[in-house]
């Protein structure tokens, strides 16, 4: 496939709710899933590309986003901003007409900080990756990945972290491979790099 890398553009948030759509079943299709398709997407990668398209990158194919990387150096900040201004509210529309499952989605959206500082003092950036199956297996992941922690070591920041989807192994074998350790926690499969 003949794409290119770029960083995300406002334009881009349409597709980054679709792409995190289309993979938000642990990689697979969760498309019905919740009773509103663009919940994922306001909660795990549009409002990165919002607060700072700085830290946001897209593979595009000419026709759009296939593919995309969210990340904050501060996850701790970011934190602050998503429960403070970001999600209040989304989060007042999502539960007008929620089923069970997006209710425990947005309950869990409470409990961010909580996770997040469990890595934040050690590992505070942290990153969401997504890409539609046809990148996969091109190399699309490791070059959005390389390309985030070279810029988050230009900037000294000393460590990343991220949280996979236990039942995603396909995803902590690519990580693994990638260099992240296994982290102890309770929230899914977290991995962390040291970039020091």
């Amino acid at each position: 496939m003949n794409a290119t890398l770029r960083r995300s553009e406002s334009r881009d948030a349409d597709a980054l709710t679709r792409i995190c759509l289309l993979t938000g079943s642990s990689g697979s299709d969760a498309t019905g899933r919740y009773s509103d398709d663009r919940v994922l997407g306001d909660i795990y990668a549009v409002p990165y590309a919002v607060r700072d398209p700085h830290w946001a990158w897209v593979v595009d194919n000419g026709s759009g986003a296939r593919g995309y990387l969210v990340a904050t150096p501060d996850t701790t900040a970011f934190e602050k901003w998503f429960i403070e201004s970001w999600w209040p509210e989304r989060d007042a529309v999502y539960r007008a007409n929620a089923n069970a499952e997006t209710l425990s989605l947005i309950d869990g959206v409470q409990r961010r900080r909580d996770e997040a500082a469990l890595f934040a003092e050690t590992y505070p950036a942290h990153l969401h990756i997504n890409l539609l199956d046809d990148l996969r297996g091109g190399g699309w992941g490791r070059t959005l990945i390389e390309t985030l922690v070279e810029q988050l070591r230009a900037e000294g920041v000393p460590g990343l972290h991220l949280v996979a989807s236990l039942d995603n192994e396909n995803a902590q074998r690519f990580y693994e491979k990638l260099g992240f350790e296994r982290l102890e926690s309770a929230a899914g499969a977290s991995y962390g790099m040291l970039l020091g």
